[in-house]
């Protein structure tokens, strides 16, 4: 964020924020530590309708950045040595480093022609979490190597009456 909007960016995102996510952001944000939900939240839907369109579509964009971002640090070595079927299969392990209390995350299905990752048990997760995740797991997945096709996206969704979350892609090796 301050990378790319320059240090007041964060000023202004907390400015009139809620004393939970003001509470978070008054201390230095350390990776692999755990932050209340629902200031994430806050914080996901503030920086969309900052810098995005208030309509969620930047958190995807987040993703991507994020994703970017995982597999050039903490999984650099996992994503170097697996095969993309054995990274999808491994997002059941990788799920509770980012979430606590949230649910799990299994791949249904891990084939180019039908790769689906699910959300059971998590039914608070909010949208732009979802859309978060879109862009993180089409991030990750072209970090490394996959040429992911036209059509990725949650296919269900809690919120949107759906008994888990459920993301789909198809892909192919580039």
């Amino acid at each position: 964020m301050k990378e790319v909007y320059g240090p007041s960016a964060v000023e202004a995102l907390v400015r009139d924020a809620s004393p939970a996510l003001k509470a978070v952001m008054s201390r230095r944000i350390r990776q692999g530590a755990w932050y209340p939900y629902p200031a994430y939240v806050e914080l996901l839907r503030r920086i969309d309708a900052r810098h995005g369109k208030g309509d969620l579509a930047y958190c995807r964009t987040l993703g991507d950045w994020a994703g970017q971002q995982d597999l050039g640090s903490m999984f650099r070595i996992y994503a170097a040595l697996a095969d993309p079927e054995r990274l999808i299969r491994g997002c059941r392990l990788v799920w509770p480093q980012y979430y606590r209390n949230a649910g799990e995350m299994t791949a249904v299905t891990t084939s180019p022609s039908d790769t689906c990752v699910r959300i059971t048990g998590f039914a608070r997760m909010d949208s732009a979490h979802c859309r978060l995740m879109e862009g993180w797991m089409i991030s990750t997945m072209r970090q490394i190597g996959c040429d992911v096709h036209p059509g990725d996206r949650e296919t269900e969704c809690v919120s949107q009456g759906g008994a888990h979350h459920e993301f789909r892609c198809t892909w192919s090796r580039a």
